[in-house]
């Protein structure tokens, strides 16, 4: 199946699913699948979790300027849930394969496909 959305209609969604996202995250303490991927994808992380009793969602990312070890360094990154969530918002991209993916999140949550083509108009 294939879907077609154009950027603005995508944005617009986005910003609804991730307020969504956060509500349940602080509801049921935990990260659902696609908030995991959209975080991962938005920030190029190896991990992403909740924190239950600072109520944050803790990022690790690969340091790629460590030379000095032969395994990966992650730096973690905490980010506390708040009214305002603007790390999140800033971590969006805006060119034509970032809005395929972030079409994708919202086939997976308006028709529940997960293989779906999108094509951005």
């Amino acid at each position: 199946m294939i879907t077609y959305y154009n950027k603005f209609e995508i944005e617009t969604a986005m910003r609804v699913i991730v307020k969504d996202y956060l509500k349940n995250c602080i509801e049921c303490e935990e990260l659902s699948e696609d908030f995991i991927d959209l975080i991962k994808y938005n920030f190029l992380a190896k991990y992403v979790s909740f924190n239950k009793e600072e109520k944050a969602i803790e990022i690790g990312v690969e340091d790629t300027t460590a030379t000095d070890s032969h395994y990966p360094v992650i730096e973690i990154f905490s980010f506390p849930i708040k009214k305002s969530n603007k790390w999140l918002d800033n971590s969006f991209k805006y060119e034509n394969d970032d809005f395929a993916f972030y079409g994708r999140l919202l086939n997976r949550r308006k028709y529940n496909y997960r293989d779906a083509e999108v094509v951005v108009l």
